[in-house]
């Protein structure tokens, strides 16, 4: 009897000891709408969503999480954007974190887009986003760089 409290004192410990307070956000398509709240003074903004694309956006907070969001005509979100360190990817990226935290093969999959930056896309759709210098792609990424953003486009 002794023996089963015990291991059960163990693994109650193990699992109430997480300390680990990033978020992951569920799939866009998942989001509960009534999760999302518009940020007071978050007032729409033009934001840069690819180098060419200027959008309106909004500031929310969603499940304790800054982001900025757009939306098309028909109020569906179609970019999401946060650089709160609070957010972590499911494959466990956040802002903030270092170049050389990052595997080989992602940083052979990385893009450029001339004057907006630098992105590595993940799996699981979200991408990272390195901004490096003035215009964002004066220097390649480097061992100095970190995670800036981190987005999700619908396509």
């Amino acid at each position: 009897m002794k023996k089963t409290i015990f291991i059960l004192l163990i693994i109650g410990t193990c699992f109430s000891c997480n300390t680990n307070s990033k978020k992951n956000i569920p799939e866009i398509e998942n989001v509960n709408i009534e999760s999302i709240v518009e940020k007071e003074g978050g007032t729409t903004k033009l934001l840069m969503i690819t180098s060419s694309s200027l959008k309106p956006s909004k500031e929310v907070l969603i499940n304790g999480i800054d982001f900025t969001i757009v939306e098309n005509e028909k109020k569906e979100i179609i970019y999401w954007s946060t650089n709160d360190n609070n957010f972590q990817t499911t494959e466990g990226y956040s802002v903030g974190m270092n170049w050389t935290e990052i595997p080989q093969e992602l940083k052979n999959r990385i893009g450029k887009m001339t004057g907006w930056g630098y992105y590595i896309k993940l799996n699981s759709g979200w991408t990272l986003g390195f901004c490096e210098g003035s215009t964002c792609t004066d220097s390649d990424p480097n061992n100095l760089s970190n995670i800036n953003w981190i987005f999700k486009r619908k396509e």
